[in-house]
């Protein structure tokens, strides 16, 4: 029987190669996971995709990716942090994280049954759909927090882990507000790590800063009355 016998560093190289081919493997597996689920609202258009489109301005690199809002599940209690919510704590896309009452176009919306559609780049495995809203009063021109949102979903949907098509849609119940406010739509995957965050900006009527009581005007007087 023929023994075949590799010099002590061949073995060593070939272990090396090996164990640069598995790596490289795992790497390529955990990219590829990652690229394999993108979505983005697009009606009403989130502000990523109107950024695509050209309605918001100065949007910085999501207007070549509205789809890949990705960031760590579990919102509100994870997921995240206050201040990055809109770009999902993607730094690249930190552009979305800007906020007042004037700095993003608005759709409009009023309260009733209203259908949010997604689009999926490629579908995943999906636990759920939910959308949060701003609280009727929340600060317009503050980065957006945990405490400016009502942190129970005005619509969830449980999907079980199954597989969505690409074009996907929810039916929900919008409560009533006025002015200015931003839904939080978060898609979240069922096996990995990761959902998928899209803020849509929507004005309700009238003037979307008008959340303010209105003030008795000074320096009033009246004569010839009868």
């Amino acid at each position: 029987m023929i023994q075949l016998r590799l010099p002590h560093h061949s073995l060593f190289k070939l272990l090396v190669a090996s164990g640069m081919m598995l790596l490289m493997a795992v790497v390529m597996l955990l990219f590829s996971d990652r690229a394999f689920a993108h979505g983005y609202v697009e009606s009403p258009g989130s502000r990523g995709y109107l950024c695509s489109l050209g309605q918001n301005k100065n949007c910085g690199e999501i207007i070549y990716e509205p789809y890949s809002l990705e960031g760590l599940k579990g919102f509100p209690q994870a997921g995240p942090a206050d201040g990055k919510i809109a770009s999902a704590a993607v730094g690249r896309f930190s552009e979305l994280d800007q906020q007042s009452a004037t700095r993003w176009s608005k759709v409009p919306m009023t309260a009733g049954t209203k259908t949010f559609s997604w689009v999926l780049k490629v579908p995943h495995a999906t636990s759920s759909w939910k959308y949060y809203m701003t609280k009727q009063n929340w600060d317009q021109n503050a980065p957006l927090s945990r405490a400016s949102f009502d942190l129970t979903p005005f619509c969830s949907v449980n999907y079980g882990g199954k597989m969505p098509p690409k074009t996907y849609s929810d039916t929900c119940n919008v409560p009533s507000r006025t002015g200015y406010q931003v839904i939080l739509a978060v898609w979240e995957i069922a096996d990995t790590a990761n959902a998928f965050y899209n803020v849509i900006d929507v004005n309700f009527g009238g003037d979307p800063s008008d959340n303010q009581p209105p003030t008795a005007p000074a320096g009033l007087s009246a004569s010839n009355l009868t």
